[in-house]
């Protein structure tokens, strides 16, 4: 296979761009910046440009036979400042993106959505992917209208869109950002001698994946024949005071902790039903939170 993954230089792309290699995939690699953790890999062609340079794009796709796109322009904390450019940075963006795979002829796309900004606060728990979509920030609109989009180029060009839903992913090379990372966002905290925030009163429970279990699992959804929708995460739910225990325990560091009232973006519990996932690849074997925790906090302490 030959494969562009657009925002393959980010955390998920960069890992999901570590397993197709390691399945013997060629890999082409389209972001606007380099990876901030690592060296360029001398087995990826990386193309850095702007998405919205359309010519540069467009010679992404030469060659081209399956398109990961990874690349977003918010985040759920973010994405309600400015509505407008969220619409045109993500939703339109990635319009165009479908329009110039349609001219090359690629048929397979594979969309990273979210397995909670699209959901909402939920009805039910665990959710499955026939959950109905109540999205209650601009970034889960976009990331909703998208889906509905590539079912649309689906019936109108012939694409095999496999869109997924993926839960909160955490690892190596995450970032530090409350809203996207929590469990890097502490250890960070806790390995520079400051206090923990915890939005809410940290009883939420949600699914927390780590991020090679969430890419195998990608991955091999993408090697298949399969179209349409598919949560990936854990199966299962740990509220953030659990979270907090579990990362004090294993860095045998304490702070003070400040819980502030929880924002409007901030999807409650969620965990994600994965059964219509496991009926296509079986039954998973998912790396425990603790021994995920400690993975990430020797790689914060021995960045490699």
């Amino acid at each position: 296979m030959n494969a562009l993954v657009i925002g393959g230089n980010g955390f998920i792309g960069s890992h999901l761009v570590d397993f197709l290699l390691k399945n013997g995939h060629q890999v082409r690699v389209f972001d606007m910046i380099p990876e901030r953790h690592r060296a360029p890999l001398e087995e990826v062609d990386y193309r850095l440009s702007s998405l919205d340079n359309n010519s540069d794009l467009y010679e992404s796709m030469l060659g081209i036979d399956t398109v990961y796109h990874l690349a977003s322009a918010s985040v759920p904390s973010t994405s309600g400042i400015d509505s407008i450019s969220d619409i045109q940075k993500d939703l339109i963006q990635t319009l165009k993106i479908l329009n110039l795979i349609v001219k090359r002829d690629i048929t397979r796309f594979i969309y990273f959505s979210s397995g909670g900004a699209v959901y909402g606060n939920p009805k039910t728990v665990p959710i499955s992917e026939e959950h109905p979509l109540k999205p209650i920030s601009s970034y889960g609109i976009i990331k909703a209208a998208t889906e509905g989009y590539l079912g649309l180029y689906q019936r109108m060009h012939g694409l095999c869109p496999l869109i997924l839903r993926p839960s909160n992913p955490y690892g190596p090379r995450q970032g530090h950002f409350l809203a996207q990372g929590v469990i890097s966002t502490f250890l960070r905290k806790l390995k520079m001698g400051e206090d923990l925030v915890v939005l809410g009163d940290g009883c939420a429970a949600k699914d927390y994946i780590y991020i090679t279990d969430m890419v195998e699992m990608c991955g091999e959804l993408s090697f298949t024949n399969a179209t349409g929708t598919y949560n990936i995460g854990s199966g299962t739910g740990t509220s953030v005071n659990e979270l907090i225990k579990k990362i004090q325990t294993i860095t045998q560091i304490k702070q003070a902790i400040t819980y502030k009232e929880s924002q409007s973006y901030d999807v409650g519990n969620f965990v994600l039903d994965i059964s219509k996932m496991e009926q296509v690849l079986g039954k998973r074997m998912f790396t425990s939170l603790e021994v995920g925790i400690e993975k990430v906090w020797q790689w914060l302490n021995n960045p490699k």
